[in-house]
């Protein structure tokens, strides 16, 4: 039977229908007769969301810079948001392609780019752990990290030797806002690459998170912070371990507050957010 369903999925794969059907209250029910723990997991980082994003209204924009498979992308447009999709890696775009443009009779409001964000228009590289893996990466010091210690990350990669690489065109949050408009909300996740996305934004946007490997990248974390600083001297700053459990800081921070909190942190990975 499991060999029946592996060559099933394979085959729906390459139509694009199983990541469509992904997207849709199908796998909804599926998920709610076999194990409601995937449903009430997203449904809680919807609710976070909803409780972070004071003032999100319907049609609003939302970045989703790294959107990988479109897990995010998902929660927000339940937020009733726009999402402008970014993501560099091929497999990864046909995936947010089947799950909410083409296989629809009505496409979902996302615009799909496909590029990699960096602090300037050019041409970057991408280190390859393997076709649409969670952790490909434009940063060579994550990829050296994660093939010298492949426990530092266990899920969603593909061996994590980097034997390849390609270049990707690379554009900024500057020519994304020029081109789609202001968001309320910057999400970026893209594997240790993230000083150097919000090195291209060049004014305040409402809310930004972005992902914080440590302690690899704690110096990195810190630029950000005072990055963010610049762009809005009185804005404030939390982080969250998980999503599902909330804000880890009962209180947003002052940038000199929170970059205490950072220096002493000993979490493996933590998602900052900042408020202008």
């Amino acid at each position: 039977m499991k060999p029946f369903i592996r060559q099933l999925k394979r085959m729906l794969s390459n139509t694009g229908i199983y990541h469509r059907l992904r997207a849709s209250r199908i796998h909804d029910l599926y998920w709610k007769i076999r194990d409601q723990k995937w449903i009430v997991s997203r449904d809680k980082e919807v609710e976070f969301y909803r409780n972070l994003l004071v003032g999100l209204r319907d049609d609003d924009l939302i970045f989703d810079v790294g959107a990988n498979e479109g897990f995010k992308t998902d929660v927000f447009l339940r937020l009733g948001a726009r999402i402008v999709a970014v993501e560099p890696d091929e497999k990864n775009q046909t995936i947010l392609q089947a799950k909410f443009v083409k296989l629809r009779i009505a496409p979902k409001p996302v615009v799909i780019v496909g590029k990699a964000v960096s602090d300037k228009n050019t041409v970057e590289t991408m280190w390859i752990d393997g076709d649409g893996s969670a952790v490909n990466t434009l940063s060579q010091k994550w990829a050296n990290t994660l093939r010298q210690d492949k426990a530092r990350h266990k899920y969603g990669h593909c061996g994590l030797d980097f034997a390849t690489r390609k270049s990707v065109q690379a554009t900024t949050l500057e020519e994304l806002i020029n081109e789609y408009g202001l968001p309320v909300f910057i999400k970026i996740d893209v594997e240790g690459y993230e000083l150097n996305v919000i090195r291209g934004l060049g004014r305040p946007v409402p809310y930004l998170s972005f992902e914080l490997n440590l302690p690899e990248f704690r110096a990195e974390g810190l630029q950000c912070v005072e990055l963010l600083r610049k762009l809005a001297a009185d804005g404030t700053f939390n982080y969250a371990v998980d999503c599902e459990h909330g804000l880890a800081l009962g209180q947003w921070l002052t940038a000199d507050s929170f970059r205490q909190v950072l220096e002493g942190c000993t979490e493996g990975c933590v998602e900052v957010f900042w408020r202008a």
